[in-house]
């Protein structure tokens, strides 16, 4: 959906929140990004997809979260279902 243009990184932050993050990444992820975050002086939802990765993600992210982003962002296109 990334590589499409379907989902951008504020639609999967959108539900990925920040203590969906705390409590599904391993902890040296989450150093990872506040430290990218510390860097360029802002937490943003592209740094932290940065920092972490849609592989990442994937991996330690509850899949009906990302589901229902991925799901907002396809209904918002009008991708049928």
């Amino acid at each position: 959906a990334l590589d499409h243009d379907i989902i951008n990184p504020d639609d999967i932050f959108a539900h990925v929140t920040p203590e969906v993050l705390a409590a599904h990444l391993p902890p040296d992820v989450m150093s990872n990004v506040l430290a990218s975050s510390l860097r360029v002086g802002r937490m943003s939802s592209e740094v932290i997809l940065n920092a972490a990765g849609p592989e990442v993600l994937s991996r330690h992210i509850p899949p009906g979260v990302l589901w229902a982003a991925v799901q907002a962002a396809a209904e918002r296109a009008a991708i049928p279902g």
